[in-house]
């Protein structure tokens, strides 16, 4: 509930800093030649999630009981990392963005009564993705470009959920996903601004046995999903 308000109540900041960077970048003038030929330089991440699960019901003649449906939704997030980038190429970067993210996923089920019983997975974690840079030809001081890689996760709240586990979903603690995403840059005269959307797909099975819960043994699989919206600052 405390990322669900949050999220409401500053999702704005991002379209207000974009509005004020790319009006700066009206008057900028060929920041390119000074800022694109970098080899190494270093920024901040910043951003909001959507995180979700994709959960593959326990079919197991007795292991469901009364639950008949599952199914998950977004919940808010956000992001906050270093970046470091190596340019080895003028049009390809190899980037290491480590981050730290707060999510929740949020799980529905239903039961042979048609009643819906809602579950929140939340987490803190210590991301780690490792991603190929493309980008297009500089038209002045604009560049478009797509990216992708491989992000490994480490559920800093995994370990700590087990205790008085009863009545909740377990994860496990390591994650890796598939990131793929596209994006703007704009040099500007202090900083190259990079707004850039995201989607990942989680490669593991994040589910940790609680035989205990009804609704963790209706469950075979859990497989984490996340789009992200970010903003970085380069240079």
């Amino acid at each position: 509930m405390y990322l669900q308000k949050m999220f409401k109540q500053k999702s704005s900041w991002l379209l207000m800093f974009l509005f004020l960077f790319v009006s700066e970048q009206g008057r900028a003038q060929l920041n390119y030649l000074e800022k694109g030929n970098k080899l190494i330089y270093f920024g901040i991440h910043l951003g909001f999630n959507q995180g979700a699960m994709k959960p593959l019901r326990n079919v197991s003649p007795g292991s469901t009981d009364s639950v008949t449906f599952v199914n998950s939704t977004f919940g808010p997030g956000f992001n906050i990392g270093i970046i470091g980038n190596y340019q080895f190429h003028k049009y390809f970067d190899l980037r290491l963005i480590p981050t730290l993210s707060f999510s929740d996923r949020n799980l529905i089920f239903r039961d042979a009564n048609n009643l819906e019983v809602p579950k929140t997975l939340s987490s803190i974690y210590l991301s780690f993705p490792l991603m190929f840079r493309y980008k297009s030809k500089p038209i002045k001081d604009f560049r478009m470009f797509v990216l992708g890689g491989i992000r490994y996760d480490f559920d800093l709240s995994a370990k700590s959920s087990r205790r008085n586990a009863d009545d909740q979903i377990l994860l496990q603690t390591h994650d890796i996903s598939f990131e793929t995403g596209f994006g703007f840059q704009f040099y500007l005269p202090y900083v190259i601004l990079s707004p850039e959307f995201k989607v990942s797909h989680g490669l593991i099975n994040r589910k940790f046995p609680n035989e205990n819960l009804i609704y963790s043994r209706a469950i075979d699989k859990l497989f984490s999903r996340m789009f992200t919206i970010s903003l970085n600052l380069e240079g």
